[in-house]
C-alpha cells in the first residue's frame, strides 16, 4: 500500500502555502502535510464532540486512520497541465515528486 497526496494545478498555478506553528510552509513539504493532518484531526475531533456523524465526517475519520496506520513514506505529487499558447492547455501533464518525511500522528 502507498499513501499518496496529489496536488492538481492548472496553467501557470504555483504551489500554495499556509501558516503552521507561526511559520509559512509550502505545499510539498513535510511541515505542510503535518499542518494539514493537524487541521484534519482538530476538525474531526470538533465534529465528533458536537455529535456530527455525517458521511463526510466518517470519511475524514477513515482518512485519519489511514494516516495513523501507514508506516511508509508519504508520496506527494504535483500534477500540472501547463499552457501551450494563450489559454490553450497542453495535451500532456507534468508530474513533480516531493519527499515527505515523518509526520507526528
Amino acid at each position: 500500500m502507498r499513501l499518496q497526496i496529489l496536488e492538481a494545478k492548472g496553467g501557470n498555478s504555483q504551489l500554495g502555502s499556509r501558516m503552521h506553528k507561526g511559520q509559512r510552509v509550502q505545499q510539498g513539504s513535510t511541515s505542510y502535510v503535518q499542518s494539514v493532518f493537524d487541521n484534519m484531526k482538530r476538525e474531526y475531533q470538533k465534529a465528533v464532540a458536537s455529535g456530527n456523524n455525517s458521511a463526510e465526517i466518517q470519511a475524514l475519520g477513515n482518512t485519519l486512520e489511514v494516516f495513523k496506520n501507514y508506516s511508509g513514506n508519504i508520496e506527494f505529487r504535483k500534477v500540472q497541465q501547463k499552457f501551450q499558447t494563450g489559454s490553450s492547455l497542453k495535451p500532456t501533464f507534468d508530474v513533480t515528486n516531493y519527499t515527505i518525511g515523518k509526520i507526528t500522528l
